[in-house]
């Protein structure tokens, strides 16, 4: 069955958001520590092979925490469309988004087939080589 959530289903994936949720938000503490998201000025460097090892950490780090917030991000709008009775139904076509879909991605907001479109339209075009 591939149909809308069933009372038990959706407190299983409201579980499951408020467990990442937490879990997220502890590592995110965690790599707020002192060393994390580090200013590359900050780190001592030798020569420019350090600074600009200092400068790729810094950059890591920085994209490891905006993954972080989008991932919140999309956790808090699960759970208030949770909230709002609107879980399930995508936010593009209005359609279900299907139980599976659902219970192996829980803050999922679109329905595969739109999913599937944003993607494509967000990919880079592909380039073609003369071989």
């Amino acid at each position: 069955m591939n149909g809308p959530l069933a009372s038990a289903d959706l407190q299983q994936c409201e579980a499951r958001l408020l467990q990442r949720r937490a879990t997220l938000r502890s590592e995110l503490l965690e790599r707020l520590g002192p060393a994390a998201g580090a200013d590359p000025k900050a780190i001592e460097v030798h020569d420019l092979k350090d600074e600009a090892f200092a400068h790729l950490l810094a950059n890591l780090a920085n994209t490891e925490l905006a993954h972080v917030r989008e991932e919140l991000a999309a956790i808090q709008t699960a759970l208030q469309r949770i909230g709002a009775g609107s879980y399930g139904t995508c936010t593009q076509c209005g359609r279900d988004i299907g139980r599976e879909r659902l219970l192996v991605q829980p803050s999922a907001g679109r329905c595969l087939a739109c999913q599937e479109r944003m993607e494509k339209s967000a990919a880079p075009p592909r380039r073609e080589t003369n071989t």
